[in-house]
């Protein structure tokens, strides 16, 4: 007898390519939760159940593919404790966010950063890429000012050329 799986109710409200992506993670984190599990003594304790579980989020990320490096995800882990620490936006990159970046990137050549301001370093360097590879950062005046002299240019030259 074949049985056929049901349907999630809950699946509607997700973009299917999203439902997919969250599937696969969850069923590699179920994994390596296992695996990291399986390490872990027989007394222990709620920090080390933690441990664990955060060894198992950097597993899945690494292994899966979303093609994570252990750079990637602190920045991302940064983003998302920025986030944490203005739930009201995400904060906008701006000349501000870019100086208090130059100032811990300052602090860690030092190597006078605490453990906050490293996260905090890599949530900021996560933003920044995020705006630089942004279609809102790309000069689009200056590239349809080109557009239109190209074209202007190439029906000139057409136009004498008959």
């Amino acid at each position: 007898m074949v049985i056929k799986k049901q349907p999630d109710p809950n699946t509607g409200t997700l973009p299917e390519g999203a439902n997919d992506w969250f599937r696969q993670f969850l069923k590699h984190l179920e994994i390596f939760m296992a695996q990291t599990a399986q390490g872990l003594p027989s007394d222990a304790s709620t920090p080390d159940y933690r441990l664990a579980a955060m060894r198992a989020v950097r597993l899945t990320l690494l292994e899966s593919d979303t093609s994570l490096d252990d750079d990637q995800i602190i920045r991302l882990f940064g983003r998302v404790a920025l986030e944490h620490a203005d739930e009201s936006k995400m904060p906008e990159w701006s000349a501000e966010l870019n100086k208090r970046r130059f100032e811990l990137i300052d602090g860690d050549i030092q190597g006078t950063l605490s453990r906050e301001e490293r996260l905090e370093l890599a949530g900021l360097t996560q933003i920044m890429r995020e705006h630089v590879d942004s279609e809102a950062n790309l000069p689009f005046e200056g590239a349809k000012k080109l557009h239109r002299y190209l074209t202007d240019l190439g029906s000139e030259s057409t136009g004498s050329g008959q």
